[in-house]
């Protein structure tokens, strides 16, 4: 999918995985708006300066990631599609560092969550930043031959820092979902078999167990109930399968006179 109109926004610096994600979505010469932080990338995306945001919501090795339940609260916007993105770590320096040099690694908390075993084993202390390529942009800025970040090659080239070792995760799979917002319709590349809804405030579990159970009765699979949940507690998002199915009629009979709003149903693609 190809697209010369407005930018797509995602959270972080130039280099994230994030913004890999969108250009694997909508091509290789969309362009990207870089943000501060996921909010920032859902204002772009409601307010129009942007044509949609893409936010990381799960990885495979760390589970989900936080705020998009808090974050999507009043906003007008609709889950439009999904890109699941393989992640191949690399160990990269400054020109003249080496590995044995190495004492210390920064990079977002999940990357290293992602590599927890790797890291313990070469012994290395940690750093969290705000995502992989800020990483990248302060470890130039320091030029400190003893700190190596972790991210994806994207960033040796686009920083000119050397790789020390590759191929790094914990498990022989690792990817991240991202899922994909904005306030217009986007050409579907795939089938829509994937919902989601956001729920709350409910005041008890026992709702949620409910729709879980009532959504499965409907013959819904994969359903993650709660998925993500607001930091109050109180409001979750909800998200399932319905191969042959209309998402929306499946959440209107399973939610009844829970409060929810539906977040959309989209496709999944993943990439190689």
């Amino acid at each position: 999918m190809t697209s010369d109109l407005l930018p797509v926004s995602f959270s972080g610096a130039p280099g994230a995985y994030s913004e890999e994600a969108a250009r694997r979505f909508f091509g290789s010469t969309c362009t990207t708006l870089t943000t501060a932080s996921l909010e920032d990338a859902l204002d772009a995306a409601s307010d129009g300066r942007a044509q949609a945001a893409v936010v990381a919501v799960e990885n495979s090795i760390t589970g989900p990631f936080g705020g998009l339940p808090d974050a999507l609260r009043g906003r007008d916007l609709t889950i439009a599609g999904e890109i699941v993105l393989p992640l191949r770590h690399c160990l990269m320096a400054v020109p003249g560092a080496s590995i044995e040099g190495i004492s210390e690694v920064i990079s977002h908390p999940s990357a290293l969550g992602q590599c927890r075993d790797y890291l313990a084993r070469t012994g290395f202390a940690t750093q969290a930043a705000r995502d992989t390529a800020a990483a990248a942009q302060d470890l130039v800025a320091s030029g400190n031959l003893g700190t190596a970040v972790l991210g994806s090659r994207v960033l040796s080239k686009l920083y000119g820092l050397e790789v020390l070792a590759e191929g790094l995760a914990d498990a022989a799979e690792n990817v991240t979902r991202f899922l994909v917002l904005s306030q217009a319709s986007i050409e579907a590349a795939v089938p829509s078999e994937r919902s989601a809804v956001l729920v709350g405030p409910v005041d008890t579990p026992r709702a949620l167990r409910s729709l879980r159970i009532h959504l499965e009765s409907l013959s819904a699979k994969r359903v993650r109930s709660p998925f993500l949940g607001a930091r109050d507690g109180q409001t979750f998002l909800v998200e399932f399968d319905h191969p042959g199915q209309k998402g929306a009629d499946l959440a209107k009979r399973a939610c009844g006179d829970l409060p929810f709003q539906m977040l959309g149903s989209w496709g999944v693609r993943r990439v190689g």
